[in-house]
């Protein structure tokens, strides 16, 4: 993925509408996309752990009208599907989109979908800082863009009790107007004491030098009584039109827990649709004052439609 479809993807999600990886006609206005996920993992930490099988599987319809569009995509990670997003958008013209119902939220450098990650697992252990941006939620989104600039303003009700309305919110603003770099900060903010996370600051950056894309973020999060933060550094070269390589290192220290990953990760590209990539990751964690190490190999192969 390089620093043109970094922007592209984060764009799109301020938008409301994915980036399909391919797209079978069904109608004129109607397409379908998708992809097939497996992998290999061998984790040696405190416990050994080894799983082999599919990862996740997901189908997406697209509709595209003159000023309307909808998506609805369906996945699967065992036995179930589930309704993964669901919305609709409508361009009102002037740069100004209205999007409403399921949709991923606006946050976070890494990719919620394997098809967009430069590696096998994420930066983050802890799941509440992974979370920041990897949730579907259902509400209704402002967006707008301008030259260099996109901005997303989301609304949703985070309440369990339907007859009291629980405002959450997040906003998200890109800036694209360096050449090659791409600059994004987000914050949300859920007004629900059982809200996975009550509050959250992102704020990434990507750069791309011919071959060599880099790029880093920063999350500070609030979740109750808990509290944290975690960054990534990250380095993606593109060796040829096949393969590239990816080095990424990463760190959190949530609620007194400390975790960090060092990450290297080839990848090769057999068609336009057919990709694998192996990763070796090493690192430790602190909880309560003891110290283990961790070390993961994995082979990915993803298969998209």
């Amino acid at each position: 993925m390089n620093n043109k479809k970094l922007l592209t993807t984060a764009v799109a999600a301020i938008f409301g509408v994915s980036i399909a990886n391919a797209d079978i006609s069904l109608t004129d206005n109607l397409t379908l996309s998708g992809f097939v996920d497996a992998s290999y993992s061998n984790t040696d930490s405190d416990k050994r752990t080894e799983t082999l099988g599919l990862d996740q599987i997901e189908v997406d319809f697209a509709f595209a009208g003159e000023s309307v569009s909808a998506e609805v995509h369906l996945d699967s990670t065992g036995e179930n599907v589930r309704l993964e997003q669901a919305f609709a958008s409508y361009d009102l013209g002037n740069g100004l989109t209205v999007s409403g119902g399921k949709m991923l939220n606006l946050l976070g450098f890494e990719s919620d979908e394997p098809t967009g990650q430069y590696q096998n697992t994420t930066a983050y252990q802890d799941q509440i800082l992974d979370s920041v941006g990897k949730r579907y939620r259902e509400g209704i989104r402002a967006s707008f863009g301008v030259e260099d600039i996109a901005v997303g303003i989301s609304g949703y009700d985070n309440g369990t009790d339907p007859s009291n309305f629980d405002l959450a919110y997040e906003a998200q603003v890109i800036f694209s107007g360096i050449e090659n770099l791409t600059v994004a900060l987000g914050y949300a903010d859920d007004d629900d004491a059982a809200a996975v996370i009550n509050e959250a600051v992102n704020v990434w950056a990507s750069y791309e030098s011919g071959q060599m894309t880099v790029a880093a973020e920063y999350n500070d999060i609030e979740s109750g009584a808990t509290s944290g933060d975690g960054y990534l550094l990250l380095a993606n070269y593109t060796i040829n039109d096949n393969a590239s390589i990816t080095v990424r290192y990463s760190e959190q220290d949530v609620a007194g827990a400390q975790f960090e990953r060092f990450t290297i990760s080839p990848s090769y590209s057999f068609t336009d649709n057919l990709g694998a990539l192996i990763e070796f990751s090493t690192g430790e964690k602190e909880v309560g004052g003891v110290t283990v190490d961790e070390d993961i190999f994995a082979i990915e192969t993803t298969f998209t439609f």
